[in-house]
């Protein structure tokens, strides 16, 4: 009986450490408090006072935000990072990143760092915004941004034909955008962008190291490895 005891003991002791080791962060919200339980420490950290306009979790990352700041909590650190005077309207968490954004600005929290990069201000409304492992995009009607995270900084490109943008995607390496005459991909093994003028693209996909570009008759593909396109017929 004794060594069974023990045994349980052991086994309740082991889940325990592997639910304080692999747990997510778990926030708990009202109007004006945010109750967040760090499972590294096994503890909680309240922010009192904090009036909540929005909030998202993922993994080790919690974004809160109000109308006048934004916080970020990573349970590596164990600690609230703030982003002053940004009202963010949403946000997007991947593994170690977080990206938040406003009318005319966004910000990327790089958990490596860590910290938040502010992405220069932005002549057009921010349209929408993407998140990978690797990179964050953020669009207006005519300019694209990339946060490349190995420079540690946003990157912009503008394109020419500002009322005829259709979307944008990106991976872990590439990220690529499109209006209705050119194609922009940004390549963070170069660090640079690379623009294609291609008519009529209707769809685009960012695999692990090439971009694929559709168009009615063709396949436009670049390849990160060569740095060069290639085009064949569908």
């Amino acid at each position: 009986m004794r060594r069974g005891v023990v045994l349980a003991l052991t086994v309740a002791s082991f889940l325990s450490l592997a639910v304080s080791a692999f747990g997510e962060v778990q926030l708990f919200v009202t109007k004006n408090t945010v109750k967040l339980y760090d499972p590294g420490l096994g503890e909680h950290s309240v922010l009192n006072d904090f009036s909540v306009a929005g909030w998202k979790t993922h993994n080790d990352l919690a974004v809160v935000w109000s109308d006048r700041e934004v916080l970020a909590y990573d349970i590596k650190t164990h600690q609230w990072i703030p982003l002053d005077g940004f009202s963010a309207t949403s946000a997007l968490l991947t593994d170690g990143f977080a990206v938040v954004w406003q009318s005319r600005g966004v910000a990327v929290f790089d958990s490596s760092k860590p910290g938040w990069v502010v992405g220069p201000p932005t002549q057009n409304s921010i349209r929408t915004a993407l998140l990978s492992r690797k990179m964050a995009l953020a669009m207006t009607s005519n300019e694209f941004m990339v946060y490349d995270s190995v420079l540690g900084n946003w990157q912009t490109a503008a394109m020419d034909n500002a009322e005829a943008v259709f979307d944008g995607t990106l991976g872990d390496n590439l990220a690529v955008c499109w209006d209705s005459q050119e194609v922009c991909v940004y390549d963070m093994t170069m660090h640079r962008w690379d623009v294609r003028p291609i008519q009529g693209v209707q769809a685009a996909v960012v695999l692990d190291r090439e971009v694929r570009v559709v168009t009615a008759y063709k396949i436009h593909t670049y390849d990160a490895m060569k740095h060069r396109w290639f085009e064949r017929d569908r």
